[in-house]
């Protein structure tokens, strides 16, 4: 038995050690990650709610109230009853942390994770987030196994509203 311990402990060891050298080596040689377009959400936005001022920041709530989303591989509509949390802190960046629904065309209902930052800045903001989906196994799977990135933009003049952009990481 001491043996079979000894060699197990050793070959974890050794395991180990070949990973985080080997993990180095690779980190210098392997490609870096790109991005492909997947698809776009017009998101129908109510008006925002001021909760007011906590010890983490000013809080704000804002109703997601529908819209549609649309791309090579997946086309449907957002679902109302979402709502998108913010969080505006004390160095004028605002956390966001949108939780809602799609629909897939074929039915499918997914569940949307969008977390974020907005950092405002002379000209414009960086704002990108990190929506994660919770897609019923069969088509839409490949959402569940995914990393994905989002940009947020204005969307159209005549309704509340946003575009989300979601970019997979290759």
């Amino acid at each position: 038995m001491t043996d079979r311990r000894t060699f197990m402990t050793t070959f974890a060891l050794a395991a180990g050690g070949a990973a985080l050298g080997g993990g180095r080596a690779m980190a210098q040689s392997a490609q870096a990650p790109g991005v492909e377009f997947e698809f776009e959400e017009n998101v129908l936005l109510e008006a925002g709610i001021d909760i007011g001022q906590t010890s983490m920041g000013g809080r704000r709530r804002i109703p997601i109230i529908g819209g549609t989303f649309e791309g090579r591989r997946i086309k449907g509509k957002v679902l109302p009853g979402g709502m998108d949390w913010q969080l505006i802190r004390g160095d004028g960046v605002t956390e966001v942390e949108a939780d809602y629904m799609i629909q897939a065309e074929d039915g499918a209902l997914i569940h949307v994770y969008n977390h974020g930052i907005i950092v405002p800045h002379e000209g414009g903001a960086y704002v990108r987030t990190v929506p994660r989906f919770e897609a019923p196994v069969g088509p839409h799977d490949w959402l569940n196994k995914t990393v994905f990135l989002g940009t947020i933009t204005p969307g159209g003049p005549e309704l509340a509203s946003v575009r989300i952009g979601i970019w997979r990481v290759t």
